[in-house]
C-alpha cells in the first residue's frame, strides 16, 4: 500500500476519524480512477464504520458550502485531488 501524502485543509472531526478518512481515501485511490467511484467508496466505508448518513465529494475543482453534524466534517487533499467528507441527516 502506497500512502499518498494528505493535506488537511479544514476539519471538525476527532483525530482518529481524520486518520481513518485519509486511510480510506488512499484505499479508494488505489482501487479506482474515476472521481465518482472514489467518492462512492469513501462514503460507503464511512457509512459502514461510522453509521449513516455520510456525503463525499471528490474532485480537482469545486466549491462547497455545507451544513454538517458537529465533529463530522473533513476537507483534505491527497495530491491534487480534493476530498470533502461530512455527515448530515
Amino acid at each position: 500500500m502506497t500512502d499518498r501524502n494528505a493535506t488537511i485543509k479544514n476539519a471538525d472531526m476527532p483525530d482518529d476519524m481524520q486518520q481513518d478518512a485519509v486511510e480510506i481515501a488512499n484505499q479508494a485511490l488505489e482501487r479506482f480512477n474515476i472521481e465518482k467511484d472514489i467518492s462512492a467508496f469513501i462514503k460507503k466505508e464511512f457509512d459502514k464504520k461510522h453509521s449513516p448518513t455520510w456525503h463525499c465529494i471528490v474532485g480537482k475543482n469545486f466549491g462547497s458550502y455545507v451544513t454538517h453534524e458537529t465533529k463530522r466534517f473533513i476537507y483534505f487533499y491527497v495530491g491534487q485531488l480534493a476530498i470533502l467528507l461530512f455527515k448530515s441527516g
